[in-house]
C-alpha cells in the first residue's frame, strides 16, 4: 500500500501537466482571447489591510472572462488584459483543483494585516458557484498549481508571495 501523501503527489504532479497542457495548446492559438464561458469576473483577488489611513491599502484587482482585468476604483479603472495563454492555464487550473483539499489546511500563524502587511482574498468562479480562498484562513500553497497560474495571469497587478 502507498502511502497517502504519494496519492497527492500524482494529483499535483497531473495538475501540473494540465497547466502546462494549457499553456501550450494556448500558445498555438492566434492570440485572440476567448471568452470563458459564464458570467461575471472569472477572479477577483482582494488585497486588505496594511498600516494606510482610511484603507487606503486596500485594494481589489479583477479578471473578466474574456481576459480584461480592471480594479474596482472608480473609472477608469481598467489595467490590461491577460494573456490568452495564461487566461487558459488559470481556466485549466481552476477546473483541475480539488478545492475542498485546497481549504483542508487552515492557515494558523498570525494575519499579516496585524502588522502591516496585507490579507489576499480570491474568489474563483467555478461552475455555477465561487470558491473563496483567504489567505488569513487558509495556509496556502504558493506553489500550488493554481496559484502558479494566478501568478502568471496577474502577477504584474497582484503581488503574491515567493515559495
Amino acid at each position: 500500500m502507498q502511502p497517502a501523501s504519494w496519492g497527492r503527489s500524482l494529483v499535483r504532479v497531473g495538475t501540473s501537466w494540465l497547466v502546462a497542457a494549457a499553456i501550450a495548446l494556448a500558445g498555438c492559438s492566434s492570440g485572440v482571447s476567448i471568452p470563458v464561458p459564464g458570467t461575471g469576473p472569472l477572479l477577483t483577488v482582494e488585497m486588505r489591510g496594511g498600516m494606510c489611513p482610511a484603507a487606503t491599502c486596500d485594494s481589489s484587482v479583477i479578471l473578466d472572462r474574456d481576459g480584461r482585468v480592471h480594479s474596482a476604483a472608480k473609472p477608469p479603472n481598467d489595467l490590461g488584459r491577460v494573456k490568452p495563454e495564461a487566461l487558459a492555464a488559470l481556466t485549466a487550473a481552476m477546473q483541475a483543483t480539488d478545492w475542498a483539499a485546497l481549504k483542508s489546511r487552515p492557515f494558523t500563524g498570525e494575519c499579516p494585516i496585524a502588522f502591516d502587511g496585507q490579507e489576499l482574498i480570491f474568489e474563483f468562479s467555478v461552475g455555477t458557484g465561487t470558491q473563496r480562498i483567504a489567505s488569513c484562513e487558509v495556509d496556502i500553497d504558493w506553489g500550488h498549481p493554481l496559484f502558479v497560474a494566478v501568478g502568471a495571469a496577474l502577477g504584474q497587478w497582484v503581488p503574491l508571495p515567493l515559495t
